[in-house]
């Protein structure tokens, strides 16, 4: 039986040692750089034209396969380091035990995905500020930049607007946090199983294939084979089918998929976990 009391704990120091680590700040700083060109064209639109854009940006930043890409290469910079043997982790396992450290781990990659997800997610809107607005519509300024060549002029790429068109903001914003959240944990997962099962960097290696997917399955291979093999493409509601309409997969497929992979993940490493003789590690 997991110790919850135990469990947290090891989340929380982990959680601490990440907050002040410099690979939590780079992560970050990749990011800005990575959405600050749509993000500033947005701004600049809403100087020129003196409107308000509502919060809801997030949902149509992911829809490119490059955003895709350094979304991965940033969670990726948060979870090198798994499965986390540090010298500090030999007391913890002796207060703990090997199980209650595992599933404080597990809380920890859970904990702190759902962290830089949901800085992915406000990031867009303070950048605008003083230019955001709150509506609970998509608003004039997303929809304008999604339906008319505005964008081009702003240096934008336009925003797909069958995302505005079968969703409402709301559910757009919360399926796209989900969907992002889920590949971060299983960039984390794949990180924590095949570091600990086979070397330190094979999970790095395997991460940034991932990361790459969209790219090299998509123009190399064919785009319909991406839709079902690259989880990254999944961060964007444009490739999803939603019943007679849009193209891709069934969003069930997708979230079906990822949960899958992380679970078998889980189990992997718990296995691990249990039967390796662990090797600690100074701090990368």
């Amino acid at each position: 039986m997991v110790n919850g009391k135990k469990m947290i704990r090891i989340c929380a120091i982990s959680t601490k040692r990440i907050f002040t680590n410099s690979r939590f700040y780079l992560a970050v700083l990749w990011v800005m750089v990575v959405f600050s060109f749509n993000i500033f064209g947005i701004r600049d639109f809403c100087v020129v034209t003196q409107a308000r854009v509502a919060p809801w940006i997030f949902p149509l930043l992911t829809q490119e396969s490059g955003d895709q890409m350094f979304l991965i290469l940033g969670a990726l910079l948060l979870f090198c380091d798994a499965p986390f043997l540090s010298p500090n982790s030999q007391w913890q396992i002796l207060r703990a035990g090997r199980r209650g450290w595992f599933w404080g781990n597990i809380l920890y990659i859970l904990f702190t995905a759902f962290c830089y997800t949901l800085f992915l997610a406000v990031l867009p809107i303070l950048i605008c500020i003083p230019y955001v607005g709150w509506s609970e519509e998509w608003g004039k300024v997303l929809g304008t930049l999604a339906q008319t060549t505005a964008a081009a002029r702003f240096h934008l790429k336009p925003f797909d607007y069958r995302i505005l068109l079968y969703h409402s903001p709301q559910e757009a914003m919360l399926l796209t946090i989900l969907s992002v959240w889920l590949n971060v944990v299983l960039i984390g997962m794949v990180n924590y199983t095949l570091n600990l099962w086979v070397r330190k960097g094979i999970g790095t290696a395997v991460s940034v294939i991932l990361g790459l997917s969209p790219l090299l399955i998509t123009r190399l291979l064919n785009m319909t084979l991406g839709y079902y093999l690259s989880p990254p493409l999944w961060m964007s509601l444009a490739y999803y089918k939603w019943g007679e309409y849009g193209i891709g997969v069934p969003v069930g497929y997708a979230y079906g998929v990822l949960i899958g992979l992380i679970l078998f993940c889980i189990a992997v490493s718990w296995t691990g976990v249990k039967k390796k003789d662990l090797v600690f590690q100074e701090e990368v």
